[in-house]
């Protein structure tokens, strides 16, 4: 059992707030079986000092629900268990808890959320701190990956070959719904005179449409990743970083690792942009939208060929190609959205 002068005359009701990072580390704040702590009585609260020492969470156990000191009856799943100056304990439900001690409980259990949740973000944040391999290295790494410039390729190969207004039409596929829709001129017999009228045709989507995307490009996405990662891992290294603080560079870190997976998806673009019937698909709609340029596939390897004018252009995608960052966004996975651990008091100890 723990030195209860000592915890409660220098601490007091503040013991909570008294605590060190390292100090709550190593301690439990959770039980599942409050009813095998020591000194754990029914018995009315006696009128002296005291403290939130646990939570208490028994949702979905054999024996049911846990019996509060106030009610009398076992009514609560989840609740507290509290240690007063003399040794004992006993087990409320914060409800009752809060309609018997008022203000003065809120205040005893807010004081324990904030070092569990406390304890629980700091876990998390030495996680992130304490890899080997340091995130903005591997974004770095992954910036420099040659399929990055490779894909910077294509699609400057791409633009070149398919010229500005098929390109622009593509950039509007992209940005949009990413379907290959054509306008056409339609008689309708339907009306007066058979008149025409204009009418969008559905076409087919366009795999790989992440090619033609406009806005900024993947070396600038990553590179923007890049500094922010730095300026929020800088926060998180702060020895004085708040609870807060801390949360918002977790969050953030987990909002910049969707963003590298983000990057991915665009250079994974590659491989489905050049599979055969998708560039049948996309040559069927180029025909139709700008009459001026020639344009059939090729296979062994399946290519994309332009003709303009005497001169035939080409594009496969680069053999070999793989999309980096893997290990990048897995390492992010496991430590910066990693769910907080479970932890329980064991049977008969005190926290």
């Amino acid at each position: 059992m723990a030195d209860l002068e000592a915890l409660f005359d220098k601490s007091g009701a503040g013991f909570w707030k008294t605590r060190s990072d390292d100090e709550l580390l190593t301690m439990e704040f959770t039980t599942d079986d409050p009813e095998s702590l020591d000194n754990v009585s029914n018995d009315p609260p006696p009128d002296e000092e005291a403290m939130v020492e646990l939570a208490y969470n028994v949702a979905g156990r054999d024996r049911g629900r846990a019996q509060c000191v106030f009610c009398k009856h076992p009514n609560h799943d989840k609740g507290v268990v509290m240690l007063y100056r003399s040794g004992g304990r006993r087990l409320v439900g914060r409800d009752c808890a809060h309609k018997r001690y008022g203000v003065v409980f809120d205040e005893l259990v807010k004081d324990f959320d904030a070092a569990r949740d406390r304890r629980d973000y700091v876990e998390r944040q030495r996680m992130v701190l304490s890899q080997r391999s340091d995130l903005v290295d591997q974004i770095a790494a992954m910036r420099a990956d040659p399929a990055v410039q490779a894909f910077m390729d294509v699609r400057r190969r791409l633009q070149a070959m398919l010229g500005r207004t098929v390109w622009a039409r593509l950039e509007r596929v992209a940005n949009g719904d990413g379907m290959l829709s054509t306008d056409e001129q339609l008689r309708d017999y339907g009306t007066e005179n058979a008149r025409v009228r204009g009418v969008v045709v559905q076409g087919y989507a366009l795999h790989g449409a992440e090619l033609f995307r406009s806005g900024p490009t993947v070396p600038e996405q990553l590179l923007a990743i890049e500094r922010e990662v730095a300026e929020t891992l800088e926060v998180l290294r702060r020895p004085e970083a708040t609870t807060r603080e801390i949360r918002i560079g977790l969050v953030k870190l987990g909002d910049l690792m969707r963003r590298i997976e983000e990057q991915r998806v665009r250079l994974r673009a590659v491989n489905s942009f050049f599979e055969i019937y998708n560039l049948g698909h996309l040559a069927e709609w180029v025909r139709k939208v700008d009459r001026q340029v020639w344009i059939a596939t090729g296979i062994l390897p399946t290519r994309l060929v332009v003709q303009r004018g005497s001169e035939t252009l080409e594009c496969a995608a680069p053999e070999h190609y793989r999309v980096p960052g893997q290990a990048l966004v897995a390492l992010m996975r496991d430590t910066v959205t990693a769910q907080k651990k479970v932890r329980r008091v064991a049977k008969g100890a005190a926290a």
